[in-house]
């Protein structure tokens, strides 16, 4: 199954508040939460990449516009954090507190996860039509991929 809608909230903001963190951060930066998908789901991402790589191709302009609202975004929260980095960490700890309340749920009991990731996916679709391109490519615009069953 394809959970390409909440992934791609959760991977944007992920991204954006650990990228802002990594800024401030004086040891060295950890592996993007992409990269550590990557290593554990090398297929996976290669698929994603692919499919991300074919999508560009046929729309380039739609593509465009993804990575150039991402810097944008990226940018407002590297801005946020940097005036308050103490809620910047509070959101953070926040979101992994709510993943990993997730995960918790989703391991105890798979067939409500399933359900309520099908919600989700109709939800998105509801919202911004039929997605991207005829496969439902697998990335988030920035090079992570989607977390599939």
């Amino acid at each position: 199954m394809n959970l390409r809608p909440a992934f791609l909230v959760i991977a944007a903001t992920a991204s954006l508040l650990l990228g802002a963190t990594a800024v401030q951060a004086d040891e060295a930066t950890p592996p993007k939460p992409g990269q550590e998908y990557c290593k554990e789901n090398p297929q996976k991402c290669e698929e994603a990449r692919a499919n991300r790589k074919e999508f560009c191709t046929a729309n380039p302009e739609k593509c465009k516009e993804q990575r150039e609202q991402m810097k944008a975004r990226r940018a407002e929260m590297q801005e946020k954090c940097k005036a308050d980095p103490q809620k910047c960490e509070q959101m953070k700890q926040e979101m992994r507190q709510r993943r990993d309340e997730m995960k918790a749920k989703c391991k105890a009991d798979p067939a409500k996860c399933d359900q309520m990731k099908q919600e989700m996916r109709e939800k998105y679709k509801g919202m911004h039509g039929s997605g991207q391109g005829k496969s439902g490519q697998g990335t988030s615009g920035q090079g992570q991929p989607d977390k599939t069953n």
